[in-house]
């Protein structure tokens, strides 16, 4: 799972969102690839780890609060596309 995954499964989902691509060497869990979505008040951030760990966080801007925050192990695959599910929904909500 990387970001070309994301780039087939889930950009086209997410309409009228900027975002924006880096990647950083040998954090703790391998290399990184971050994803930072910027849009209709909201801000994301999914993290692909070489280690095969997935994060996924929302800001609310509005809300002024965090509204998801999940840290997927290795172990956890099988949780991988319901958090994305969920991630879509929080995002394109009042979009």
């Amino acid at each position: 799972m990387d970001g070309a995954w994301f780039d087939e499964n889930v950009k086209r989902l997410l309409k009228g969102f900027s975002l924006e691509y880096s990647s950083f060497a040998d954090g703790d869990f391998g290399d990184l690839e971050r994803i930072e979505l910027d849009g209709f008040n909201k801000l994301g951030i999914v993290d692909f780890w070489s280690k095969d760990w997935v994060s996924i966080d929302i800001y609310d801007c509005a809300l002024d609060e965090q509204v998801l925050n999940i840290l997927l192990s290795p172990e956890e695959k099988e949780c991988i596309s319901q958090a994305f599910e969920k991630f879509v929904k929080i995002l394109t909500q009042d979009s």
